[in-house]
């Protein structure tokens, strides 16, 4: 569910937020309780640098918000971002090393701010201000979708890292040697708790002969599951553990006092995956009898989490500079 501004108008407009992952981008004005106005979704652009770009001009001319505009552009990228807002890889991405900030500064015109940042640092972000997280100052997001993202706030402020790389929590390696992923890193979080990975258990099931299994992706999954198919209980139950395991490792190194999954898989399946997530999470967490648990929730702003957070960096980023510049 996305938190929603004014419905007509501009006057709690604060930046223009998009999002662009694998299949799609969305984009849309954002103030400070969420989307306002409409969400524009197009198709994204991710093998070609200069498609990626006239997608990203063309949507904001959509939006009124093209060259020569005002209000500062926020963008969540699939892949690892530095913090020049620089894309230098993704594994769902065929673009690599693309200035994004720099290329959508010149094509927007002088004094236009922008903001590039990894899509699931600017989700949580969005859930940190207006979405699930809402009152946390040490939030952890997991995004479970065709593969995992994630995002990490420590006292109020998005962790970025030395090099912008920080909270891609879904690289994290959970059985060394194990499934591989796009990233091409063998084992990880992403490996056995994407939808992808809902879609492997079910072919894995079939494989071992498991009573009525059905090979199917992660939306037929649940649908099997929703009638109470044994077997896609089963799966998702399976993932769900993989989940609390996971959880516990990040939980032992941050200490958040809340997580948020969310993403597409994540969000369709959190009744499913969050019972046993949390049950294993408990049981695996160093000290869990002598420790605050943080609850393991639902994210909130469903597909409006990235360009909300995004939106929000670049407003963040205006004043920023505004201040700096002895204007504010």
């Amino acid at each position: 569910m996305s938190v929603a501004g004014s419905s007509d108008g501009r006057d709690d407009v604060l930046a223009v937020g998009i999002d662009v992952g694998g299949t799609h981008l969305r984009a849309g004005r954002v103030g400070a309780s969420g989307v306002v106005g409409p969400v524009l979704r197009r198709r994204s652009e991710v093998d070609d640098a200069d498609a990626l770009l006239g997608a990203l001009v063309a949507v904001l001319e959509e939006l009124g918000e093209g060259p020569g505009a005002a209000l500062p552009v926020g963008l969540g990228m699939a892949g690892l971002v530095d913090r020049e807002g620089r894309l230098r890889y993704g594994p769902n991405v065929g673009v690599r090393e693309v200035p994004l900030a720099a290329l959508l500064r010149d094509a927007l015109g002088p004094g236009r701010v922008v903001r590039v940042v990894n899509d699931a640092s600017a989700a949580v972000v969005g859930e940190h201000r207006v979405g699930a997280a809402r009152g946390h100052d040490d939030v952890v997001l997991l995004t479970l979708g065709t593969g995992v993202g994630g995002g990490v706030v420590v006292d109020g402020r998005l962790l970025e890292g030395a090099h912008g790389f920080a909270g891609e929590l879904g690289h994290l390696i959970i059985h060394a040697g194990g499934r591989d992923a796009p990233s091409g890193v063998r084992g990880t979080v992403e490996a056995y708790t994407s939808g992808s990975a809902i879609a492997r258990e079910s072919e894995e099931a079939v494989a071992a002969g498991v009573a009525d299994a059905r090979a199917l992706d992660a939306p037929g999954v649940l649908a099997a599951a929703t009638t109470g198919e044994r077997w896609a209980l089963d799966v998702l139950e399976r993932v769900g553990v993989r989940l609390g395991i996971a959880i516990a490792s990040i939980v032992s190194v941050l200490d958040p006092s809340i997580v948020v999954v969310g993403g597409g898989a994540g969000d369709a399946a959190a009744s499913f995956l969050l019972p046993p997530a949390r049950d294993t999470f408990a049981r695996d967490l160093m000290g869990a009898a002598h420790r605050p648990l943080a609850p393991i929730v639902a994210a909130e702003l469903g597909d409006d989490a990235g360009l909300i957070g995004a939106g929000l960096l670049a407003a963040d980023a205006a004043a920023g500079a505004a201040v700096a510049g002895g204007t504010s």
